[in-house]
């Protein structure tokens, strides 16, 4: 069901993946929650499946003191009883440019610094238009983000 769902939509990446929850299953990417939604109901209708789903994920960077560079998708990857200690770890951000009303510029700001964003623009396109630049950590916004911008 996977691999015919996924021929007909390119946009979809697909990787095998094991978890000592749920067991085998499968790691799928896209380009939203309303597309997720709507490959969900397509497994679920065209080919009967049964879809678990987990929140989503995103890949972390962490360099050991002999320099070298692991990325994980999910923290049991991680060893736990590294050769090595970490010195350094990454997570992927975004630059967010939001145009709003400006009576909702509070609210943004308050939404964008809760998600851990930092601000990189704040400018008034005219009297009733602002103009917003954040950096954002995926994590922080891949869930709900534009639900709670909306």
């Amino acid at each position: 069901a996977m691999e015919k769902l996924t021929c007909n939509d390119a946009s979809v990446s697909v990787a095998k993946e094991t978890s000592t929850a749920l067991g085998m299953g499968f790691r799928c990417g896209f380009l939203g929650l309303l597309h997720m939604d709507v490959f969900h109901q397509r497994l679920e209708q065209e080919y009967g499946t049964q879809v678990i789903s987990t929140i989503p994920t995103v890949p972390y960077t962490f360099e050991y003191s002999d320099g070298t560079k692991l990325q994980v998708q999910n923290p049991a990857a991680l060893p736990s009883n590294p050769k090595y200690r970490v010195t350094a770890s990454w997570e992927p951000t975004v630059i967010a440019t939001i145009i709003l009303p400006s009576e909702y510029v509070g609210a943004v700001i308050n939404l964008c610094s809760d998600r851990r964003g930092q601000q990189l623009e704040y400018t008034f396109i005219d009297a009733q238009r602002v103009f917003l630049k954040y950096q954002l950590p995926l994590r922080e916004i891949v869930v709900d983000f534009y639900d709670q911008l909306k």
